[in-house]
């Protein structure tokens, strides 16, 4: 992509199950992100886990706006242990959202960009403002609302992120709608980087907790995640890591 070459980091990428991945390690991509914000290309950075692995290749209208994507990174651990597999060359560590927004905002206090935050209900993120400001006192915030709005509502959501101008753009609306709005932030708003962000929100209030480590490094964070709201994702978990065992063997029998 022509963006690469607009900052002195160099970007490394590998194909995985065909899509483009970022191949960085957290803070290699946070200070990618950082330097990229400066330029206000208004890049649009994806994350992916099982759930979108799944939707990309099975749902028609989800697959044309992750290709949107200047930029996708690996959010789920299955996806890193598949990449050792599948490709060549591994991805070398996950790039969870909800860690990396620390490397972000640890490098942005000294650099100095701002940031503006959307999403969560209003609770949710007020919450969240309060917890950024006491970790981060020096993060520069230059907005945030919650994100329940209406279709009438865009216009006003936008030009109050337009006016606000921001480096980042913290988008944590569930998919599709965070993508949906993602594209409209990129065609109406000056701003830098805008990250979609799912449920950073509610880990960062202290709505919800995250898996134990070595959960997390099992790749098992969905499963903690399940024990704690059985009804609501069994369902979910079930089709999704199905469908991920199939893509994760077609392509290992293609390599």
């Amino acid at each position: 992509m022509q963006l690469e070459n607009e900052t002195s980091l160099k970007m490394k990428k590998i194909q995985f199950c065909g899509i483009e991945l970022v191949s960085l390690t957290k803070d290699e991509f946070a200070s990618f992100a950082i330097e990229a914000s400066h330029k206000f290309n208004k890049i649009i950075s994806y994350s992916l886990n099982g759930e979108s692995l799944a939707k990309y290749h099975y749902d028609r209208s989800f697959a044309p706006l992750l290709r949107e994507a200047d930029y996708i990174h690996a959010d789920g651990m299955s996806i890193v242990a598949a990449s050792k597999r599948i490709c060549k060359v591994g991805l070398p560590e996950r790039i969870a959202t909800t860690d990396w927004f620390h490397n972000v905002a640890i490098q942005s206090e000294k650099s100095g960009e701002t940031h503006y935050f959307l999403g969560g209900n209003e609770n949710t993120i007020q919450k969240t403002i309060n917890e950024v400001r006491k970790l981060y006192p020096r993060l520069k915030i230059v907005g945030y609302r919650n994100g329940y709005f209406s279709g009438n509502q865009h216009k006003d959501v936008l030009n109050d992120i337009n006016q606000a101008q921001p480096n980042f753009v913290w988008v944590g609306l569930g998919r599709p709608k965070q993508e949906q709005f993602s594209l409209l932030i990129r065609d109406h708003c000056r701003v830098g980087f805008i990250k979609t962000c799912g449920g950073l929100f509610d880990f960062l209030s202290g709505n919800n907790q995250r898996a134990p480590v070595l959960m997390q490094k099992l790749g098992l964070e969905w499963l903690f995640r399940l024990s704690l709201e059985p009804k609501r994702l069994f369902k979910r978990y079930f089709i999704t890591n199905c469908q991920c065992v199939l893509i994760f063997l077609k392509y290992y029998v293609r390599k």
